[in-house]
């Protein structure tokens, strides 16, 4: 009894100094930015009159290679005739034709109302040799009798594996680890809870790992809930981000060899796989094993896009709600996960310097798109108050141009996407992308600084991110994944 009592009374000190430790760390960096604030400010009024127009014209330089690198990602697709030839998807195998099999697995925490639908589609896959592996958290009861519930419907297919086991602190690339050890097929997939992936998905995922000799597959993944209402006005631009990343930038990206991997539709050869060791156990497991498979393994990178083929999944419910699912959350814990693949500087092993300052670029995008949108209006306001040359004030305008380009790719690119997927979009939709922009860069923007803050101070907190199956058209009890 003593004992319990003792081992309880150290587990609360040890938990009140970390907690000390914390705040300790969090007052350090808030003294050291006001007081680089200051300094600056110092600085500022010494050498103001002679610095304004040296600093607007470095701010200036610096939005238009921001925003032009946007744009010109964001138009590759359309600028380069070649480039929807090169991320097609070949021809599937035929039938009897199949040489490789496949596991797929699907990481599950707390996914009760959304797991029964994607495993259903799973098991409509026509490839002859998959296998689909549950990877589930033990006290998650409810996600674990939603999947037995499918397993006891499917009994004469035998091809789904359950995998429980206990978790301290579960993770993502924890579970994925765990089936990981369970799996013999030649090449490991990823779903996720929400996903619906086309029937045909594995036999073109074979096609093009025989055709490309690939390593790894990275396929489309397209959100697909444009949101209804001003508390969803958000969702239409998250949305596009995914449309154009995967029918313009990864274009682009696979042609310079360097391709960030997403969280789901992956195909990895097992045996890479294992020689990597896994996924890292990192926050965001899906860029980190894309960096280190490219950089210390030399793995080779096939990409593939058609709407059709791509797997369909849905924006976060809400902004802010870490209960229902947050879009502010979600990006706080991918930007944390971007700057440690930044700093940990594994991208540096990229064999050409083009490769190396593309990889480093888009693990710094998220932190250099925040301090543009900042320092945008910043040198604008500065140059109207300050005595500023006619051609430096003029200057001052021009990164408005890119962004004014990218706002009509995002109105041509809401129409096609609606063309493409069977959707239909509102005024309302095309309004909230011509004046909600700069709105939802703030959103953008704030999660980055706090994930800046957070890393520095050491806080590894984060939020998973909730499914509601809006793009299934159900409305269901919130659940979180990660």
């Amino acid at each position: 009894m003593l004992y319990a009592i003792r081992r309880s009374y150290l587990r609360a000190r040890r938990a009140v100094i970390r907690h000390r430790a914390r705040a300790v760390r969090r007052l350090a960096v808030a003294l050291a930015v006001a007081a680089a604030a200051a300094g600056l400010c110092v600085a500022w009024y010494a050498i103001a009159p002679p610095a304004v127009p040296a600093f607007l014209l470095i701010a200036t330089a610096f939005n238009l290679v921001i925003g032009g690198t946007e744009a010109r990602w964001r138009l590759y697709g359309w600028r380069t005739p070649v480039a929807s030839a090169e991320i097609a998807w070949p021809e599937p195998v035929q039938p009897g034709s199949e040489k490789l099999s496949f596991d797929i697995i699907v990481p599950l925490r707390d996914e009760a109302n959304v797991i029964g639908d994607t495993l259903r589609g799973l098991l409509r896959q026509t490839h002859p040799r998959y296998h689909i592996v549950v990877s589930l958290c033990d006290d998650d009861t409810s996600t674990i009798d939603a999947v037995r519930a499918v397993v006891r419907e499917n009994l004469l297919a035998n091809n789904i594996t359950i995998i429980t086991d206990h978790y301290a602190n579960p993770t993502k690339a924890q579970q994925l680890n765990r089936a990981l050890d369970v799996c013999m097929g030649d090449v490991i997939g990823v779903i996720d809870a929400e996903d619906d992936v086309a029937e045909d998905l594995l036999v073109h995922a074979e096609a093009l790992l025989a055709r490309s000799g690939a390593d790894v597959v990275q396929g489309g993944v397209q959100l697909m809930n444009l949101g209804s209402g001003l508390g969803k006005w958000f969702q239409v631009h998250n949305v596009l981000e995914y449309f154009f990343w995967f029918t313009s930038r990864m274009a682009f990206h696979a042609s310079t060899g360097f391709v960030p991997l997403g969280g789901n539709t992956v195909f990895v050869r097992r045996e890479m796989l294992e020689r990597a060791g896994g996924w890292p156990l990192s926050i965001t497991e899906d860029c980190a094993l894309g960096v280190r498979l490219s950089t210390e393994f030399g793995a080779k990178v096939a990409t593939a896009y058609s709407a059709r083929l791509t797997t369909r999944e849905e924006a976060p419910p809400s902004i802010f709600n870490k209960e229902a699912g947050s879009l502010f959350w979600q990006r706080d814990r991918w930007v944390r996960g971007f700057i440690e693949e930044f700093l940990v500087g594994r991208w540096l092993k990229m064999p050409t310097l083009r490769q190396r300052v593309l990889a480093g670029y888009i693990l710094a995008t998220p932190i250099l798109q925040a301090i543009s949108f900042v320092m945008l209006p910043a040198a604008i306001v500065i140059g109207l108050l300050t005595s500023t040359p006619v051609g430096v004030a003029l200057l001052l305008f021009t990164p408005y141009i890119p962004i004014g380009l990218t706002l009509v790719t995002q109105l041509i690119g809401l129409h096609d996407f609606c063309v493409k997927y069977g959707k239909k979009a509102s005024p309302w939709h095309y309004a909230s992308l011509m004046f909600l922009s700069p709105l939802y860069q703030v959103v953008l923007s704030g999660a980055a600084t706090v994930a800046v803050y957070k890393y520095a101070t050491g806080d590894k907190t984060w939020y998973k991110t909730g499914r509601v199956a809006e793009h299934r058209g159900v409305s269901g009890s919130m659940t979180t994944a990660a």
